[in-house]
């Protein structure tokens, strides 16, 4: 698996491989093809391209590159046919030297982060990235960007692009000019996702299926779901056109365009999370393992004039939309870390011996040298406590987005966005509005997901959700308060809230559908959850 991860390599399955070649066949013109595979692997493009019943007489030239030899020679193996050329290079090195266009260009690029990519590969990614004006940034995240838009520059005229990719491209920020440009340079854009994991060595990583034809009749882009994989061999799909989706993300296209219809007509109506509130990142220590403490290092270093209570994780208050100062007492009993050590210019603390012990721990440990603390005047003091807000909001989440009441006055860290209401806004009606199955399926729209399936909600993005604020009667709210610690799953409470908040938005949204707005989030929560 260590190898998988340096190298990149998750070998695409062959039933893929070949219904891409089978499927792009029919549409691929012309008996005089060529064909670039820039990261051929074992070869399984290849393989399916030269098993086709008609494809290889059709063949002028398909180039394999592969940066391993041992992988190569498996490639090297599958025809005998002279129109297979195989280069044994690292593409990055291959695209400074090759300047021929490909009707096809087909494969599955490595997926490998940019700390661990060598600095030569690093300057070959910005300098691709530079190839197309209209991508601004070409500081590179990962190297399956950079393979993508070398290949998007490889295709002819008429050509096809066909590529497994990892499904961050239909929803992170730095995808977006990728997303944009794709439509630019392919008049018909196929996008298919699934609910199996491709990859099972690749652990939490959702793949899709990413098709663009430089020409086409029916232009667009489309969509699909598939259920299984055999639905696919079959080519037992219908793609789906939704031309109302104007969105940065694409994760819309999980959606029937009629679902789409519905949530945007629905959403213009609406104010979002930052006309009701301001929100901004919690505290950011450097080092939360040093500075959030447990109540037994408070007094085993004398620390208790010099600490002030926080809630370090989302983790520490889940099922409840109110911390209360029992449950943090709570969390102090379980021994959990509930103290930030504030230690400052105007602390008496420097002639205590335990605290100074503490800060001798702290060298030892190498605190001072991770990048937040070097960067302080003095690397113990920890910057930007300010006071306890009214309630957070946990960018990160399982099962539903934690907007939590901050009944036990304490501060937060960086894993929540701090809350507090502008005025005539109160912060238990937001937090019972926030409950609806509108707003939490655009959380799922808006956000991204990772490895085991947990969303997480930028700044802005959680700022723009849609809220169909209400005013709610304080018994209402604690009985919702009640009802929300009782739940069996986050569905108890949109069903019983929808009816209520939804049909305040409009008395003309029937019952039909508010169901059809709860079935909706639903199936986005599924559909995340899938790669747990």
């Amino acid at each position: 698996m260590k190898n998988k991860k340096l190298t990149g390599s998750f070998y695409t399955p062959k039933i893929i491989a070949d219904f891409l070649v089978n499927y792009l066949s029919v549409k691929m013109e012309g008996d005089k093809l060529t064909v670039l595979e820039p990261s051929s692997g074992d070869g399984v493009f290849i393989r399916s391209i030269y098993n086709h019943k008609t494809l290889p007489k059709k063949i002028k030239k398909v180039i394999a590159v592969e940066r391993e030899e041992k992988e190569l020679e498996k490639v090297k193996s599958i025809t005998k046919s002279k129109t297979l050329k195989t280069v044994h290079s690292d593409f990055l090195e291959f695209q400074t030297i090759n300047h021929q266009k490909f009707n096809l260009v087909i494969g599955n690029p490595p997926y490998i982060k940019k700390n661990i990519l060598a600095s030569d590969q690093v300057l070959h990614c910005e300098d691709i990235h530079k190839i197309f004006p209209a991508l601004s940034d070409n500081k590179i995240k990962n190297i399956w960007t950079a393979f993508l838009i070398r290949s998007i520059h490889y295709v002819s005229d008429n050509g096809i692009l066909a590529f497994v990719l990892p499904s961050e491209l239909l929803q992170v920020k730095f995808a977006a000019e990728l997303r944009s440009l794709i439509i630019e340079e392919f008049e018909r854009v196929e996008i298919f996702t699934f609910n199996e994991l491709l990859f099972k060595d690749c652990k939490g990583q959702d793949t899709l299926l990413l098709i663009g034809e430089r020409k086409a009749t029916n232009k667009g882009v489309y969509y699909c779901n598939i259920d299984k994989l055999a639905d696919l061999e079959k080519q037992n799909f219908t793609l789906s056109q939704n031309i109302n989706i104007k969105e940065s993300k694409w994760t819309h296209h999980h959606l029937l365009t009629d679902e789409i219809e519905l949530l945007e007509k629905v959403k213009k109506q609406l104010k979002t999370v930052n006309q009701y509130c301001t929100s901004k990142a919690g505290i950011v220590t450097g080092a939360n393992d040093y500075f959030i403490v447990n109540a037994k290092t408070v007094q085993e270093y004398s620390l208790k004039n010099y600490v002030k209570e926080i809630i370090q994780k989302g983790s520490f208050v889940n099922g409840s939309v109110i911390l209360s100062q029992f449950d943090f007492e709570n969390l102090v009993k379980q021994s959990k870390p509930a103290f930030l050590i504030t230690l400052n210019k105007t602390s008496k603390f420097k002639t205590n011996e335990r605290i100074n012990h503490y800060l001798e721990k702290g060298l030892v440990l190498k605190i001072h040298e991770r990048y937040k603390a070097s960067i302080r005047d003095n690397w113990y003091e920890v910057p930007n406590v300010g006071m306890p807000p009214e309630a957070f909001f946990f960018k990160r989440c399982n099962e539903y987005p934690k907007l939590i009441k901050n009944n036990a006055n304490v501060l937060s860290t960086d894993s929540a966005y701090t809350i507090n209401m502008k005025s005539d806004y109160d912060v238990e009606n937001l937090i019972f509005s926030f409950y609806n199955s509108l707003t939490l399926s655009f959380a799922e729209l808006n956000g991204r997901y990772y490895g085991g399936g947990v969303l997480e909600l930028t700044p802005n993005e959680f700022k723009y959700l849609p809220v169909p604020y209400l005013d709610v009667k304080v018994n209402d709210f604690n009985f919702f308060v009640k009802d929300f610690h009782n739940k069996t799953s986050i569905k108890d409470i949109c069903k019983k809230n929808d009816i209520i908040i939804l049909k305040s938005i409009d008395n003309n949204l029937d019952l039909d559908s508010i169901d059809k707005i709860f079935n909706i989030r639903e199936k986005l929560f599924l559909r995340r959850i899938k790669t747990n």
